[in-house]
């Protein structure tokens, strides 16, 4: 019995041992799968969505009002981002498993049949319909130009004032920089941003926008 008992506590201290020092074991992926799936299906992610843009929307009706009392006439203006703000790319995730190749994900795109994000189209309307330019900036390519178009028309987004998307030569580490560019282009343009945004922290990045509201994103991060 003495000897079964040391041998136990033997055991023990080996396994004690053998175990110290290993790191983290992260969250399997097939769990974490089902849990951004259990996000979506459940609701959640679309109401976190609606609270974001009813948020930007109530800043726009605050500045509109604003600039009504004092009597100002500037050109004011609010930048979208595409992907996971205006247009969804859920059903094209789920069906790659959230992962895809570049080639796999811009053959994605190139069908041109993104479902709608409903509040930011209801925020882009009220946008237009008080005067409001909108400026679609995207990290979309320039080649995906037409059926980005398209794909935004079919969505409701009719008369946006400008769509730019990232030149084939850009070739930066970060989205930011050209994103950040494209903004003061604007700017140049003698409007002032009100509204920013965007899905990832590198759509709001570098400022140059009055207020930046981000959608939540768990499925990518872009840089």
């Amino acid at each position: 019995m003495r000897t079964k008992l040391l041998s136990y506590f033997a055991l023990t201290v080996i396994v004690s041992v053998s175990t110290t020092g290993y790191a983290k074991e992260p969250k399997n992926l097939a769990v974490t799968k089902e849990s951004l799936i259990k996000y979506h299906d459940s609701g959640e992610y679309q109401k976190d969505q609606a609270k974001t843009i009813d948020q930007a929307m109530q800043y726009l009706k605050t500045r509109l009002d604003s600039e009504k009392k004092s009597g100002d006439h500037k050109k004011l203006a609010i930048v979208l981002d595409i992907d996971e703000t205006s247009l969804s790319n859920y059903p094209d995730m789920v069906a790659m498993g959230f992962g895809g190749t570049p080639q796999q994900i811009n053959d994605a795109i190139a069908k041109g049949k993104d479902p709608v994000i409903a509040p930011t189209l209801e925020l882009y309307r009220y946008a237009k319909a008080n005067n409001v330019a909108v400026f679609f900036i995207t990290g979309r390519p320039e080649p995906a130009r037409a059926l980005t178009e398209h794909n935004l028309a079919t969505a409701g987004y009719l008369n946006w004032d400008s769509l730019t998307l990232r030149p084939v030569d850009y070739h930066e580490k970060t989205i930011a920089i050209y994103k950040t560019k494209a903004r003061e282009d604007v700017e140049k343009q003698g409007y002032d941003i009100v509204l920013n945004i965007g899905d990832q922290q590198s759509d709001l990045a570098g400022k140059h926008a009055d207020k930046a509201f981000k959608l939540p994103n768990p499925y990518y991060f872009l840089p």
